[in-house]
């Protein structure tokens, strides 16, 4: 079941996100790296929760999957799955779901090395390779877009 989330469903939303960065990105950075990535801001997250479109895929009552979409920037900035429920469509599902009512032509996301093949599996192409600075530590991604 898809839904629009809420300030509550924050929590579970970080220690998704923290679950999926653990063990799915772990064959793409290193742990030193992935330490950098995990240390977030909550404050920060909390704005996102409430100033832009977050979606959650729940199942058995548990979040297991979300997506969010900053739509005044053209920007996809959060989608992440639980690592027990990769590859089962839920990714995919909700990124048609956020953009059924998306008004843009295109969308843009910084896609990590780990999401970047189903990035491109789902429309997008690459326009650029980037690095960010995290925590002292520098992580590859990169920017990428889809025509709507």
């Amino acid at each position: 079941m898809i839904k629009k989330a809420d300030i509550k469903d924050l929590n579970s939303c970080i220690m998704l996100f923290k679950q999926s960065v653990k063990i799915l990105c772990i064959k793409d950075y290193t742990q030193e790296q992935i330490n950098a990535w995990l240390k977030i801001d909550k404050e920060k997250w909390e704005e996102k929760f409430k100033n832009n479109e977050i979606f959650v895929c729940k199942k058995e009552d548990k979040i297991v999957s979300f997506i969010g979409i900053m739509s005044d920037y053209k920007m996809l900035d959060l989608l992440f799955t639980h690592p027990n429920f990769t590859r089962q469509g839920l990714a995919r599902n909700l990124l048609n779901f956020a953009l059924k009512n998306y008004i843009h032509k295109e969308i843009y996301t910084f896609a990590s090395l780990s999401a970047k093949d189903f990035f491109l599996k789902n429309g997008f192409k690459i326009v650029r390779e980037n690095e960010v600075k995290r925590n002292d530590q520098i992580l590859k991604n990169f920017l990428m877009k889809k025509e709507i």
